[in-house]
């Protein structure tokens, strides 16, 4: 049996220059083409296909996110500091948002009275982690809670499943800590959620309406000390409540 012959590629280099990059033409099968043309047509092409790419999986983190409706566009931008008080937790949020990208990973706790814009800088952060194709995911302490608890009556969850996806995203948001999360010692399955995002190193921005001292108290010796252990900001809303048009 005669060997096979190797495979031909008859391109024909031409005395043809390409006017645009002042190189010779080449023609392959009747087609006249220039070789670097064709390579910024091919990189243009896999530029809009990745371009395409990043903005599904953009819009993918931000639904999985799932922000509040009213605060969905609410940014750093959009937070009015008008006091002090307002000012250092701003930056103490942007400073958590930059250490975050940067790869520290450490925790923030905002306490303080209703209608302090807390929520409203939690999102911010949570926008600005999700624009870095990280995933964030916001939740309140009773619906991580009732979620949970409910796992075991779904044929395809577990509990065990329900702490994991709490506990995979990149950042957690978890608001109203102590609000509506007494039912059943339902915040001891929040609880096992922090543990568990403890021992993955991932942060955690835990918000409530408690004073510094009794959320302390809540989370107990062993909880506050591991939210500690790789670095915690504090920051304490003091001032008024700003949606029932309280002063500054």
């Amino acid at each position: 049996m005669n060997a096979m012959s190797p495979m031909r590629f008859d391109i024909q280099e031409l005395t043809e220059v390409c006017t645009k990059h002042r190189i010779t033409m080449s023609k392959y099968r009747g087609r006249v083409f220039c070789k670097q043309c064709e390579d910024e047509v091919l990189k243009r092409g896999w530029s809009e296909h990745s371009s395409t790419l990043i903005q599904t999986v953009r819009e993918k983190h931000f639904c999985g996110a799932k922000l509040p409706a009213r605060h969905a566009q609410s940014g750093f931008k959009e937070y009015i500091a008008a006091n002090n008080g307002q000012q250092n937790a701003k930056q103490q949020c942007v400073n958590f948002t930059k250490d975050f990208k940067a790869g520290i990973n450490r925790n923030l706790i905002m306490v303080g009275r209703t209608g302090t814009g807390k929520t409203h800088l939690a999102c911010a952060v949570a926008r600005n982690v999700l624009e870095t194709l990280k995933y964030a995911r916001y939740v309140t302490s009773e619906d991580m809670a009732n979620e949970i608890a409910n796992a075991w009556t779904k044929a395809d969850d577990s509990e065990a499943s329900a702490i994991f996806r709490f506990t995979d995203c990149d950042l957690l948001i978890l608001d109203e800590y102590g609000l509506h999360d007494r039912h059943e010692n339902r915040l001891q399955l929040v609880h096992k959620v922090l543990y568990a995002r403890y021992d993955a190193g991932k942060p955690t921005m835990l918000i409530s309406n408690m004073t510094m001292a009794s959320l302390e108290k809540d989370l107990g010796d062993r909880l506050w000390s591991r939210f500690q252990h790789d670095g915690l900001t504090v920051v304490e809303c003091n001032w008024a409540d700003q949606r029932a048009g309280g002063g500054v």
